[in-house]
């Protein structure tokens, strides 16, 4: 009987040793879990925490547009208007502020104003086929996903 004790026990001991295997591997993949799923929320809350300050930093280059047009906007704004492909314009958009000059650079075009540009033109061709937007807005907007990453690159660098 002593033999059938001992083979008891030792049963007893491997279902425990497997018992505590199986605890042990099934804590350690509950711990992968919650780690892979923390480590998820932590790569969602950067990248709406980026976007975000890629936001703000997009409304602070906006914001100082009007800062363009302090010193040179003269020529910055001929040139504008010399960079447009040869057309008859028929009406040309531009801020309130530019209609002097927008008045010598076209002067058989109608011109309409829009608080909403803060420097450069839109121009409409005669027949309405060809629109061109030439403004310090569609400028920032089209280059601001080609400065995005350099700027963020020094905020970050300026973080502790």
């Amino acid at each position: 009987m002593s033999g059938s004790r001992f083979d008891v026990s030792s049963r007893i001991a491997g279902i425990q040793v497997e018992h505590a295997a199986k605890r042990s591997a099934a804590a350690a993949a509950h711990a992968a879990q919650y780690l892979a799923e923390a480590n998820g929320t932590v790569r969602q809350n950067r990248l709406l925490s980026e976007r975000a300050l890629a936001d703000r930093l997009y409304g602070l280059a906006r914001a100082s547009l009007p800062a363009l047009r302090n010193v040179g906007y003269r020529d910055m704004f001929t040139s504008f208007a010399q960079e447009l492909p040869r057309f008859i314009w028929k009406t040309i958009r531009v801020n309130p502020a530019d209609e002097a000059l927008a008045r010598e650079q076209f002067p058989d075009a109608e011109i309409l104003f829009d608080k909403a540009i803060t420097g450069g033109l839109e121009v409409l061709s005669a027949g309405g086929e060809v629109r061109v937007v030439n403004t310090f807005e569609k400028r920032l907007e089209s280059m601001w996903e080609e400065m995005l990453p350099e700027i963020m690159k020094e905020v970050m660098e300026q973080c502790p």
